[in-house]
């Protein structure tokens, strides 16, 4: 959602060829998670990411929180939210969002009970698009 080359190349290729595309980072090392904010520092692999510092972090938290407002009308969390608009994209069939507990991995599956609208899909892709 955040770094979007691949739809230049890999999508339209994965649609044309009947081949699934399973993003790398669908939620970003945790930023589309919506748990961090302003105050929130990385002490590992997360503090070299350019996403994940200065302006380019203040920025993603603001779209998050946008995305939040999203995800408390539908009554879900950013993290379904997120992870229910990839699985609206047509060539991915598949997500593999990282899990530390067995809970995290049931959790993810609250995303298969949110239904975007073509207009919330929009305005989630608008919002991103670079």
């Amino acid at each position: 959602m955040i770094q979007r080359e691949a739809e230049q190349d890999f999508l339209p290729y994965s649609r044309k060829n009947g081949i699934s595309f399973i993003p790398f980072f669908p939620l970003a090392s945790g930023l589309l998670a919506g748990k961090n904010n302003e105050d929130t520092t990385f002490h590992d692999f997360r503090a070299s990411l350019p996403h994940l510092q200065g302006e380019a972090f203040i920025n993603h938290l603001k779209k998050v929180n946008q995305l939040r407002k999203l995800a408390d009308a539908k009554q879900t969390e950013v993290v379904h939210l997120v992870l229910a608009w990839y699985l609206t994209q047509e060539a991915i069939d598949v997500l593999i969002p990282g899990a530390k507990h067995s809970e995290q991995v049931l959790d993810n599956l609250k995303t298969l009970k949110v239904q975007l609208t073509d207009e919330e899909i929009r305005q989630i892709d608008q919002l991103f698009h670079p």
